[in-house]
């Protein structure tokens, strides 16, 4: 979970709106715009060549670079990075803090304004999940091929580390819980004698929901072997 502070949230939010703008933008002149697999594999490269522009942006802050961004992408690398400088305290700390929750907003709000605009039909879809962690991690690995000198290599290994971190999170707080609908309405496909279940649960404002517990299902197992074999 990326713990930025409201305030610091507040200055980087319009920021990430235009680059979310940004994205959705390019992708429209992207055949048309069209939705469905063509469209996330599209959005998949914009993610990835973007992460990289913010990646740099970063890269050059830390190397007291002061470059005039080009692009939003670049605007908001820079910008996560002046955020933390302005705090003062452990500018490292907190501008791998705010990268954290600058990529977790844009992927979810890239998403929304595409089906605002009639783009696309879901906010979430599996495939959509897929291509995006693919578009994280491979930005990751990128990254870490870079070389930077000796007193600032552990920029590479925090970009790589908090991009591999935005990705864990991705699939615990959402693609879990849309996997865990979807066993519910459309079966289990696991039956291996030691696995999770999924059983309904209501919070304690009564709201319904799901959770996973861990099961021993040998004897259920054996059972039904048993009666196979009658």
């Amino acid at each position: 979970m990326p713990y930025v502070e409201k305030a610091d949230r507040q200055r980087l939010d319009a920021y990430i709106t235009a680059e979310a703008d940004d994205i959705v933008r390019r992708l429209s002149g992207k055949s048309g715009g069209s939705s469905g697999g063509q469209q996330d594999r599209d959005l998949c490269e914009l993610y990835k060549h973007d992460l990289i522009e913010m990646a740099e942006a970063v890269i050059g802050r830390e190397r007291g670079m002061d470059e005039p961004p080009r692009t939003p992408a670049q605007r908001l690398g820079q910008q996560l990075f002046d955020v933390a400088k302005r705090k003062g305290g452990s500018i490292r700390v907190d501008w791998l803090g705010n990268l954290n929750y600058v990529v977790t907003r844009l992927i979810q709000i890239v998403p929304r304004m595409l089906v605002t605009k009639g783009m696309r039909e879901s906010e979430f879809t599996h495939a959509l999940y897929l291509l995006t962690s693919s578009a994280i991690e491979q930005t990751a690995l990128e990254i870490r091929t870079r070389r930077l000198p000796p007193n600032i290599e552990w920029v590479l290994d925090g970009l790589v580390g908090v991009l591999f971190d935005i990705k864990d999170e991705y699939k615990r707080r959402v693609d879990i819980a849309y996997e865990a609908v979807r066993i519910k309405s459309l079966g289990d496909s696991y039956d291996t004698p030691f696995r999770t279940e999924v059983v309904e649960v209501t919070s304690g404002n009564g709201n319904k929901g799901y959770q996973e517990i861990m099961m021993d299902f040998r004897g259920i197992t054996q059972k039904k072997s048993e009666d196979k074999s009658v």
